[in-house]
């Protein structure tokens, strides 16, 4: 299912011992168990953030099953503050709060946050998501990173003109409980760091008139990147591969991470526009909180390689689909104990493939198509999951005849 984020238009474990910033949350329509789910996204963001300033949030529950979106984000913004690092530029606003050192809207909030209630919401707090059900921790988490300042307010006309902050959507206007910023055209702090393959910034008026066919040409290229330095450091010393997909999708593409690189099985899925059911990422990860360190954040921590780590990895398996024989390979960063199940489409589990301690470093495990009984599987749709006693990984396969 997609996640949708928009600017005023604009999914854990920390070696940290102490939040070192605050969340002051507003809720609407929500129970009990709902909040605590949000409130664990938030715990996570404040153990990693610096801020002496409280982050002001918005959050309402309701049915959004029209819209076809797990959530919406309507962060707000402002420009030229005190210790602004650049001028005529919009930062979201608790991160210029962060700049200022006190609230500079304090009748505002920073970010209104709508999440639906339709969807069939896993709500624990642990990562064990089945895989029928959408991580509701993960969501949020998402979200709230959407209000930090990963997003772009790019967007293609009808006369297919594509541009910076110049056009906002009435339908996203129409949710801000803040007066909605006239952003002139001005780019976000984000824009100042996207590019094209040749490494030309799209902000650039000199190569890409603001609005002009050519920004939109790039928007949906299928090759844009994210080229501060701290993200591409996480990458690999590479630019982050930015989602612009050839069919152009406002509130989705350039403010996410690419979905065929930075897949469910990586550390950086969760700043990706689509989240499957079963997917968790309690793990903002290396590079999205190297886009935050870019954009201006500090963050809490000796080093991200430190203080982000992810317990393992589990791959696609190979080949998929597959007739007699798979392999399920996965890696470790620690020893642990683990399980590794086949699932059917009903929920039923079929196989256990997997259940002891493993060590560090990577595991392959072939099998053929038969269940625990030695049957063998009826062609069709299967999950497999691997969990230890903090976190889950599933992913589908396909049996064949």
């Amino acid at each position: 299912m997609r996640i949708v984020c928009f600017f005023s238009l604009l999914m854990m474990h920390f070696s940290l011992n102490a939040q070192t910033s605050s969340f002051n949350i507003t809720y609407t329509g929500t129970s009990n168990q709902v909040e605590q789910a949000i409130n664990k996204a938030a715990d996570i963001w404040s153990n990693i953030l610096i801020s002496n300033v409280p982050i002001k949030l918005n959050i309402t529950w309701g049915d959004a099953s029209s819209l076809g979106v797990l959530g919406i984000t309507i962060s707000n913004g402002i420009k030229d503050f005190p210790n602004a690092p650049y001028s005529n530029v919009w930062y979201p606003s608790c991160l210029a709060d962060a700049f200022a050192g006190y609230d500079l809207q304090p009748s505002d909030t920073d970010m209104d946050i709508f999440l639906d209630s339709s969807t069939d919401w896993y709500f624990g707090l642990d990562g064990n998501c089945p895989f029928w059900q959408h991580d509701l921790v993960s969501c949020a988490l998402h979200e709230i990173g959407h209000g930090l300042g990963f997003y772009s307010v790019a967007n293609i006309s009808t006369q297919n003109e594509g541009s910076f902050s110049l056009q906002i959507e009435p339908f996203a206007i129409s949710l801000a409980s803040f007066p909605m910023p006239n952003l002139n055209g001005e780019p976000l702090i984000y824009d100042l760091f996207v590019q094209n393959v040749q490494g030309d910034d799209l902000i650039d008026t000199n190569l890409f008139q603001n609005p002009s066919n050519l920004l939109a040409s790039e928007f949906t290229s299928d090759y844009l990147y994210f080229s501060g330095i701290n993200s591409m450091n996480a990458n690999n010393n590479s630019r982050p591969k930015i989602y612009a997909p050839s069919a152009f999708a406002f509130g989705s593409s350039v403010l996410h991470l690419d979905e065929t690189v930075f897949h469910s099985s990586t550390s950086d899925a969760l700043m990706t526009p689509f989240s499957s059911s079963g997917e968790v990422n309690h793990l903002p990860g290396a590079i999205t909180v190297g886009v935050l360190l870019d954009i201006g954040w500090n963050i809490n921590g000796v080093s991200l390689a430190e203080n982000i780590k992810e317990p393992f990895v589990l791959n696609q398996n190979y080949p998929n689909p597959f007739i007699n024989e798979t392999t399920i390979s996965f890696s470790m960063n620690s020893p642990s104990k683990m399980s590794l199940d086949l699932y059917n489409v009903r929920g039923e589990k079929v196989r256990s493939l997997l259940n002891s301690k493993q060590s560090s470093g990577s595991h392959k495990i072939k099998f053929e198509p038969k269940d625990d009984q030695g049957n063998k599987l009826f062609p069709g749709v299967y999950f497999y999951i691997l969990k230890n006693k903090d976190t889950s990984i599933q992913k589908k396969l396909m049996v064949c005849d």
